[in-house]
């Protein structure tokens, strides 16, 4: 990257996109590091403030009650200690999508949370054991109730579809009748992981062609063995952190560069984050941002204070209700995200965010004169350019308003209105 590439543009982009944002002052510092210093320390950043880690969390869902959980959830990403971490647990929450309405129990749900939290940037084989094993998916996928005799099939089915294989891709549905065989006797008592053998089948089972799977443990390694299983997990990381169509070619290559580094995901988004195509214009402001990620964005580049409860009830407006996932493939994303009733939610909350909310114009945009405010907020929230109609719109905004406080408010709420902020 020559130095002329590695502007505030660049900057925003690779801490939006490794994290959730920044303020103008961080990413003014970020221009000043370079690329190498300031990917490292977000990468590096992986400590919560301590209140919001400590025992009291316990005692809070022990509540039973899903609202604090979002609004703690939200708070760990609003105090942006660890953000490469909590954009790959909530990467992992929308692929292993599962949600309290069936599970209807909050101590679970924020143990799955943590597991993803804990384990994300990890081994990826770890993680798919891990998650067949955790409790929360067991009850929501209806393992718990998979026994010899009735196998259900429920977790075998979507493990293929897509916690690691994706529809379709080289597997039939005997192979997913002879996963349920080996997945039976796993259930939950106490809200523990437990091992029934008395309601296992203990017949070998074959999948992919291949004899030799006895338990559960076994169709895991036989599915992450599958040709299909790296190629669907870099797909994800591409779509999450890069684009939201991936090409095959892209695909293939990460799908390689997965295996090479030992299935690590921290180590391999380590790699795409320093691919050239990472940075390239092309894959900038590429994918609508969800829900969470527009309101986390929109308080750090302004440096406002926001509740975490009255962030995660916003994203729950807009339809992303953390823990809720609609289905068990997660959020659809994209267009999505915007339809008439939740971009209306959208337009709403970040109008009031700028007109009568936590904003503060002072410690967003700097003491700027009144005639540099529209160009203030273009660069801080639009920094990959704007256009000429919104950039009239910006400055007919502040010179129409009635006191320089107002007119970096009107200004800045048009901009987060605008669907250029919308595209991240």
């Amino acid at each position: 990257m020559t130095k002329a590439e590695w502007d505030a543009a660049a900057a925003a982009h690779v801490l939006g996109r490794v994290g959730f944002g920044a303020d103008r002052e961080r990413v003014a510092r970020a221009v000043d590091e370079g690329f190498e210093a300031t990917l490292a320390e977000v990468e590096s950043r992986r400590a919560h403030p301590r209140a919001l880690t400590s025992k009291s969390v316990e005692r809070l869902v022990s509540l039973g009650e899903l609202e604090p959980l979002r609004a703690r959830w939200m708070a760990l990403i609003l105090a942006d200690g660890a953000p490469l971490v909590e954009r790959a647990s909530l990467m992992w929450h929308g692929h292993f999508a599962t949600s309290n309405a069936k599970v209807d129990d909050v101590r679970l749900m924020h143990r799955q949370n943590e597991l993803f939290r804990s384990a994300g940037l990890g081994d990826f084989r770890t993680l798919l054991h891990a998650v067949a094993k955790d409790p929360a998916m067991l009850v929501w996928l209806d393992g718990d109730r998979n026994r010899v005799g009735a196998p259900n099939e429920n977790f075998a089915r979507e493990v293929m579809e897509l916690f690691a294989l994706g529809v379709g891709a080289g597997y039939t549905e005997q192979d997913i009748a002879e996963a349920a065989r080996a997945f039976t006797g796993w259930s939950v008592t106490k809200r523990r992981f437990v091992d029934r053998t008395e309601y296992h089948d203990r017949g070998e089972k074959t999948l992919f062609g291949r004899g030799g799977v006895q338990r559960g443990e076994d169709a895991i390694d036989r599915v992450l063995e599958h040709p299909e299983c790296p190629r669907w997990i870099a797909r994800r990381l591409l779509v999450t952190f890069v684009e939201p169509e991936p090409n095959r070619a892209e695909i293939d290559r990460w799908s390689r560069v997965l295996v090479s580094e030992d299935w690590h995901v921290g180590r391999t988004l380590a790699r795409i984050f320093r691919d050239e195509r990472f940075l390239d214009p092309e894959v900038r402001r590429n994918r609508i941002s969800g829900p969470v990620e527009t309101i986390a964005r929109t308080a750090l580049a302004t440096g406002a204070s926001v509740a975490p409860a009255d962030a995660a009830r916003a994203a729950v407006e807009m339809g992303q209700a953390l823990f809720e996932p609609p289905t068990v493939k997660g959020w659809d994303g994209g267009r999505a995200w915007i339809d008439t009733g939740t971009w209306l939610a959208r337009h709403n909350h970040l109008a009031r965010f700028a007109l009568e909310g936590p904003f503060d114009p002072v410690r967003a945009f700097g003491d700027v004169p009144r005639s540099e405010i529209a160009r203030a907020v273009g660069e801080l929230l639009l920094p990959d350019g704007v256009d000429a109609d919104l950039a009239a719109a910006l400055e007919r905004a502040a010179r129409e308003a009635s006191t320089s406080d107002d007119a970096a408010r009107a200004a800045t709420a048009l901009a987060l209105t605008a669907p250029e902020f919308h595209l991240a």
